[in-house]
């Protein structure tokens, strides 16, 4: 039996901590990831690689902006 590794996410962060962007590392969405890149840095949003499953369980807002 093969087990499959699910690829990477990367994330970019508002400057609060809230997510920004998500995408998943695949080749066909390489150009996006340049664009998302490319505006992140311009709005001073950090970015992380993370594993998919960590992105899952991982709050998406920051404390000041939950409900």
């Amino acid at each position: 039996m093969t087990t499959e590794q699910e690829p990477k996410t990367h994330v970019f962060l508002k400057p609060c901590g809230c997510v920004s962007s998500l995408i998943i590392d695949k080749p066909e969405r390489y150009e996006e990831l340049g664009r998302l890149a490319r505006y992140a840095r311009s709005h001073g949003e950090t970015y992380r690689s993370m594993e998919t499953e960590d992105v899952r369980k991982m709050d998406w807002e920051c404390p000041k902006h939950k409900k």
